[in-house]
């Protein structure tokens, strides 16, 4: 998932009684067992036959033809007993590694995974450029740590502790290790006058604390301030135009101008709520100017195309999800608001801060401090994880140049690494650290691309059945990209490859794509959206994102319209693969319902009032015009939040019992829509004149 998202789904399951007896249906036939009162059956029963869940109860499969019966056993057996997802995902993690944009390891994972493709008998397989880079940045083996003086003189050292950390990406690393003593960095001018001389040759330690206006950006969002403070500083030493000393700024009383701070509650946001801050100053000409962020995930945005008048602040929001017109009205010092409709509501409550005047030093004390020459920066992640991000964001990012990558590193440390060096200082003892940051710049420009490949259609080659995820990933120091998105863009290829390996023969074609430039704002996948012709978009039938981590593809949210062709085409799967640990954990929970189904790893279609415009991955690309784009509910165990976009994001995060159930499911589900009387229909039958809803036949 993107960094300025990547905030995954939250499952919601809405129980409906059921009463049913299930049936030959969706390429499966069986008798079925007869279900217990209240929509359960006996876990004894359940793979006796092909049943539906909807909405957390068992149901029988609607009655809808999907794909041939044997074939749909065949991609079933061969998903189960010959599964190759971990070996992709290995290839991917292990033999290339993490997989930034535009660099070099993406690029050879994309052309690899064409290679995959062709050798599997697929047809149509493209690598196909969608942008280009001006710059490429490729992370090598980096390496930190706190060093302890084994001697009276500065070349005697033994390492005293490794530390985890991360860089920002396209940011300049060292030349080589470069080891140095650690000191503050001043915060007002007295401090600065204090320290003067000791900075050259230092790794210089940032405040944990950000306040005022600074504080309302998230860790990444300060990394990148701080980068581009120092861009802009270096620029000024080197035409030798020395700040002035700052002046005390006072914020206007128009209202609106200050630091707000509050939260944001809603469904595609991890534990649904999180800190929102935004700080507005009305300008000379009475425009607001500022940022509204979202700290935690360090994603911040401009208010673009703001007004201010009579109380009501209206700007253009650059959302996790979409852009979004937004308008605020201002009652006091508060603001309550809310968007979105049905199970799509988020709600924002937000108080401006008591600050009247800031005194901002920082422009002044960094042009001293950079000129006296330090080896680098250091900042605490504020957490035991390091998330990583870029100097920009967006296509921003792809046009930058050689100089915007700057001179002086910054590393961003762990919590209790930050710590462990800052209680030292206080304690009045010399620290040293040495960093080793193999950041390789290279100009360009460079091809993105996205993988393309197909298995063709025998009836209706030009309607289609999208299989997708995003093959990107960031690329800290430790990361190997897998969680977000190897398992993704492995389980992409293995429903291929089981796919093909059983000779199924879609009506419809299957075309599987492997995106790029998901990180910096779904930019894979909009480029390719926007290259499809209205035409072309029209017979899209159904679009799938695996992008939600190691566990399974356990859920897909669709309205009701959708629901019967979703329950059908998903229903094989059902009953077939079993995880006894979830059964253990599930059983002895507090939740009697989990307690039939325990440890089956089956597809809840659940229902929503209608599909999100906007989402967090490329399936919104796709929805925002129209084309129905499912991201799959990631259900069990793992905690995703654990690796996203962080240190830990490695090879034994993946639970391939998840990731087996995820591909299998993947190739029946496409195969059956593929094979499906019509395409999924996008319109309510209901709202239609002729009460038919649009399946696009």
């Amino acid at each position: 998932m993107t960094n300025h998202r990547h905030m995954s789904s939250i499952q919601f399951v809405h129980a409906v009684s059921a009463g049913l007896v299930l049936g030959l249906i969706a390429g499966c036939s069986s008798s079925g067992p007869v279900m217990e009162s209240g929509g359960k059956i006996p876990q004894a029963a359940v793979n006796d036959g092909p049943y539906a869940v909807i909405d957390g109860q068992v149901q029988a499969v609607p009655k809808i033809r999907m794909g041939e019966p044997k074939v749909v056993r065949a991609i079933l057996e061969e998903g189960k007993s010959d599964n190759h997802v971990m070996d992709h995902l290995r290839h991917l993690c292990l033999d290339i590694g993490a997989r930034l944009t535009a660099s070099s390891n993406v690029e050879e994972a994309n052309f690899w995974a064409a290679d995959q493709f062709r050798a599997w008998g697929l047809s149509n397989v493209e690598v196909r450029p969608w942008g280009e880079a001006t710059v490429r940045f490729d992370r090598g083996p980096s390496t930190g740590a706190v060093l302890r003086k084994t001697g009276d003189d500065d070349e005697s050292f033994e390492h005293a502790r490794e530390l985890e950390f991360t860089t920002l990406s396209w940011s300049a690393g060292t030349d080589g290790p470069v080891r140095g003593r650690v000191v503050r960095m001043p915060e007002t001018i007295e401090e600065l006058q204090a320290a003067k001389g000791t900075f050259g040759g230092a790794w210089v330690l940032h405040s944990r604390y950000q306040g005022g206006r600074q504080g309302i950006r998230g860790v990444g969002g300060q990394l990148r301030a701080r980068h581009r403070l120092r861009h802009e500083m270096r620029r000024a030493i080197a035409a030798g135009r020395e700040p002035e000393l700052p002046k005390v700024f006072t914020y206007p009383q128009d209202g609106v101008s200050g630091i707000w701070s509050g939260t944001i509650t809603g469904p595609a946001i991890p534990g649904r709520t999180t800190d929102l801050a935004m700080d507005v100053l009305i300008d000379e000409s009475g425009t607001p100017t500022g940022v509204i962020s979202f700290p935690a995930f360090g994603f911040e945005s401009p208010l673009d195309n703001a007004t201010y008048e009579d109380g009501v602040l209206s700007f253009d929001w650059q959302t996790p999800q979409d852009v979004r017109p937004t308008t605020f009205e201002i009652v006091g010092n508060a603001i309550e608001d809310s968007f979105g409709e049905g199970d799509e509501v988020y709600t924002i409550k937000m108080t401006k801060e008591e600050v009247s005047e800031e005194f901002n030093p920082d422009e002044y004390i960094m042009y001293h401090v950079l000129s006296e020459g330090p080896a680098g920066f250091i900042s605490s992640s504020r957490d035991e994880r390091v998330w990583t991000t870029s100097i920009e964001r967006g296509m921003d990012l792809f046009k930058i140049s050689m100089e915007r990558v700057g001179i002086d590193p910054e590393v961003s440390i762990r919590d209790s690494d930050y710590r462990y060096i800052n209680s030292d200082l206080a304690d009045g003892q010399d620290v040293w650290v040495e960093f080793d940051l193999k950041h390789t710049i290279t100009d360009g420009p460079f091809n993105m691309y996205n993988t393309i490949a197909e298995i063709p259609g025998t009836e209706w080659p030009d309607e289609v059945v999208i299989v997708s995820a995003h093959l990107d990933s960031w690329n800290g120091p430790g990361s190997q990209g897998t969680t977000d998105n190897g398992t993704g863009s492995s389980v992409t290829l293995e429903a291929a490859r089981i796919l093909a390996a059983v000779g199924a023969e879609p009506k419809r074609t299957i075309r599987f794509i492997l995106w790029t430039g998901e990180e910096q704002g779904l930019l894979g996948s909009a480029a390719y959206v926007a290259s499809l012709s209205d035409e072309e978009r029209a017979k899209i039938s159904a679009v799938f994102v695996d992008d939600g981590g190691t566990n399974y593809e356990g859920g897909i949210p669709c309205p009701p319209y959708m629901q019967d062709y979703l329950a059908a085409a998903t229903a094989p799967t059902n009953g077939v693969f079993f995880s006894q640990t979830d059964h253990d954990r599930l059983l002895n929970d507090d939740n009697p319902d989990n307690d039939a189904l325990a440890g089956y790893l089956n597809v809840n279609v659940r229902t929503v009032e209608s599909i999100a415009q906007g989402g967090g991955s490329d399936h919104a690309s796709f929805n925002k015009v129209g084309v129905p784009g499912f991201f799959w509910d990631e259900v069990g165990r793992a905690d995703y939040g654990y690796g996203w976009h962080t240190q830990h994001d490695r090879i034994d995060l993946a639970i391939e019992e998840y990731l087996v159930q995820s591909s299998t499911n993947a190739a029946v589900t496409a195969y059956n829509l593929a094979c499906a009387p019509g395409l999924l229909p996008r319109t309510d039958p209901t709202q239609e004149p002729d009460g038919v809803a649009d399946t696009g036949r």
